[in-house]
């Protein structure tokens, strides 16, 4: 016992690890993001483990090409964000954390062109 925090239940179940490449304000924080996909996923947030973000890349650092991809505008920087996903109670399939992916990457992406782990019709739009 090296702290007083109340008890939180571990789950055994295996961590499913998303990448998702986003464009957000430049003032865009952990805290913040964190926020927002505790929000968007509701009563499915207990399944977010971690949100991290592991490099970001100012837009006028961006390749064209890339940035062209993501919908970046100036002011915007591109963030590389880590999510852990892990259900308490049942391994999540692929199918599953794909559809969680989705719901993070349109909760926090400010870029104007979408990428979805899902199917994807022609130009980027998402197909239920």
């Amino acid at each position: 016992m090296h702290d007083l925090a109340a008890y939180q239940p571990v789950s055994s179940m295996p961590p499913v690890r998303r990448d998702l490449s986003v464009m957000v304000d430049a003032d865009e924080d952990e805290e913040t993001l964190g926020d927002r996909v505790r929000e968007a996923l509701g009563t499915d947030a207990p399944c977010v483990e971690e949100v991290r973000v592991l490099a970001a890349t100012p837009y006028a650092g961006l390749p064209g090409p890339a940035a062209r991809r993501l919908g970046a505008k100036p002011g915007q920087t591109n963030l590389l964000v880590r999510v852990v996903l892990r259900d308490l109670d049942k391994t999540l399939t692929d199918e599953a954390a794909n559809g969680l992916r989705d719901r993070i990457y349109l909760a926090i992406h400010q870029g104007t062109q979408y990428q979805w782990a899902g199917r994807a019709a022609p130009g980027g739009n998402f197909v239920a």
